[in-house]
């Protein structure tokens, strides 16, 4: 039993005095396991690499680009409450040919007007656009971008030609409805 001890107690101080080597060559200061606080190399700031300017250089490089994300985004929120307007008037009047556009197209096909496949998909195409415009327009959120395509945006072949009229013209009917609902949810929101 004791020989057993004493061979157990040899191997720790063996392990141990490796250990005693290694922190000893890399100078006791990271180089891997044990070696220091973080067991990895010491952290020096960029410029002082030793790379030459090239490091220093990458460092403004990165703050450059942050600094012109930052005056981009500025540029963009001062874009002015006459600038915002002629923009909700451009998509007005777009939205609104397109709206027309889709309820006659919905019209004809109760009519029983041919429609083929490739009409659906076009109809399909046009009713993601109009989604688009929607939801850039309004600055949707997520959750609300997402129920509306979902609800509307179905797989292609789910629906016929005809349904696929139908669908974008009832679109116009839900949008219209949730901008109604956001105007009285902003009015309310003055009082």
């Amino acid at each position: 039993m004791r020989r057993h001890i004493f061979i157990g107690l040899g191997c720790v101080a063996l392990a141990m005095s490796g250990t005693a080597m290694a922190q000893g060559r890399s100078g006791g200061v990271g180089g891997g396991p044990g070696g220091g606080m973080g067991a990895g190399p010491p952290m020096t700031p960029p410029g002082s690499m030793g790379g030459g300017a090239g490091t220093a250089d990458f460092a403004r490089g990165i703050a450059s680009e942050r600094g012109q994300f930052g005056r981009d985004f500025a540029d963009q929120q001062r874009m002015s409450a006459s600038d915002r307007r002629l923009q909700a008037e451009q998509y007005r009047q777009s939205a609104q040919q397109r709206r027309t556009d889709a309820l006659v197209m919905a019209q004809n096909a109760r009519r029983g007007a041919p429609l083929t496949q490739a009409d659906a998909k076009r109809i399909r195409e046009a009713l993601k656009d109009d989604m688009t415009a929607w939801r850039d327009t309004f600055q949707v959120g997520r959750s609300d971008w997402q129920a509306m395509r979902n609800q509307w945006l179905v797989n292609r072949d789910t629906l016929t030609p005809q349904q696929w009229a139908q669908q974008r013209a009832q679109w116009f009917a839900a949008r219209d409805a949730w901008i109604a609902s956001q105007r009285t949810w902003a009015s309310n929101r003055r009082r």
